[in-house]
């Protein structure tokens, strides 16, 4: 007897939603499992000085990136340079120096001294921020949504906040907003940066892993002029060794693995709106396991700020359709 004929049309789409789903899980749980080892370090001192850093976190993590994608594709490194002139390592280097080394020490700062809500809140202005700055950099026009998407976003902000302060305040810091700001130009800036990449197709062993690995060799390097070579023998700690490698491995590997497979199997507008979702993980895991406030406010942000997020991805499908039937 042979299977009905919905099932087998639907087989494959719930396939490729697997590994959309498991960067959704991944990606939304960084801040707060970040957040849950930075508290957890500043509790459990050794010889007075927090074993977390950003410089071990990030070392470990962007190591593990680096050569995830190395050992593999070793055999093209040589031949991925050789395509690349000095514009090109500019490129790269300007790219990594955001995304790789910037925006993520803001991310860690602005955390430290942010609620995980108010810092994923924030940083959804980076897709907002990233067009405008395509539209300065690129000439890319803004999608016919984007003033509404943008009022979408600032309400989902702005409710939070008010209700917050309505209520007398909360452990928000002023340096975590000035964190956050960097953050949210880095990261805004390597959309630029990385569509200019992407349409060269070069490997991912010249764009991923050389750039992850010399980051992270950056951080080790800082972390021994910060903090000296004993900063690295709290490593040789088994609990931190154990936290750092699985944030390393499970959440920003994992994450970096699954995205590539989500845009393998999905379209871009699909990935993009669909990873929209990480921030509802990141909010609802930071309420459930770190005990932050949930209240109305939040949640009629979160449902402001998605809304913003979904107008300004249909926008860009729209033009894209436009602008194809037009030529």
């Amino acid at each position: 007897m042979s299977a009905p004929i919905g099932l087998v049309l639907r087989d494959p789409g719930w396939r490729r939603g697997i590994p959309l789903g498991l960067y959704v899980l991944l990606k939304g749980l960084d801040a707060t499992v970040l957040k849950a080892l930075q508290t957890y370090g500043a509790a459990h001192t050794v010889n007075g000085e927090n074993p977390i850093s950003f410089c071990n976190v990030f070392f470990v993590a962007q190591l593990v990136i680096g050569l995830a994608s190395l050992i593999p594709g070793r055999a093209s490194i040589q031949p991925g340079i050789a395509l690349l002139n000095r514009a090109d390592r500019k490129l790269l280097f300007i790219d990594a120096g955001l995304g790789l080394f910037i925006g993520p020490i803001a991310y860690y700062f602005a955390l430290e001294s942010l609620s995980v809500i108010s810092q994923t809140l924030l940083f959804a202005l980076v897709l907002p921020v990233s067009a405008l700055l395509a539209r300065q950099f690129l000439a890319e026009t803004l999608p016919r949504g984007f003033w509404l998407s943008l009022s979408l976003i600032a309400t989902g902000l702005l409710l939070p906040g008010a209700a917050m302060a309505a209520a007398g305040g909360h452990g928000d810091q002023l340096s975590g907003y000035c964190w956050a700001l960097v953050g949210v130009l880095a990261f805004g800036s390597t959309a630029v940066t990385g569509r200019s990449i992407a349409t060269r197709h070069w490997p991912a062993v010249v764009t991923v892993g050389i750039p992850s690995t010399i980051s992270a060799l950056l951080f080790g390097i800082i972390a021994l002029v910060l903090f000296g070579p004993g900063h690295f023998h709290l490593l040789n700690l088994r609990w931190v060794v154990g936290v750092i490698l699985i944030y390393g491995l499970t959440l920003s590997l994992g994450s970096t693995v699954a995205l590539g497979l989500a845009y393998r199997q999905n379209n871009v507008a699909t990935v993009s709106i669909w990873g929209s979702l990480t921030i509802v993980v990141a909010i609802a895991s930071a309420s459930l396991f770190l005990g932050e406030p949930l209240g109305m406010a939040t949640v009629a942000g979160v449902a402001f700020l998605l809304a913003g997020i979904m107008v300004s991805h249909r926008s860009n499908q729209s033009d894209r359709i436009l602008r194809r039937y037009v030529s």
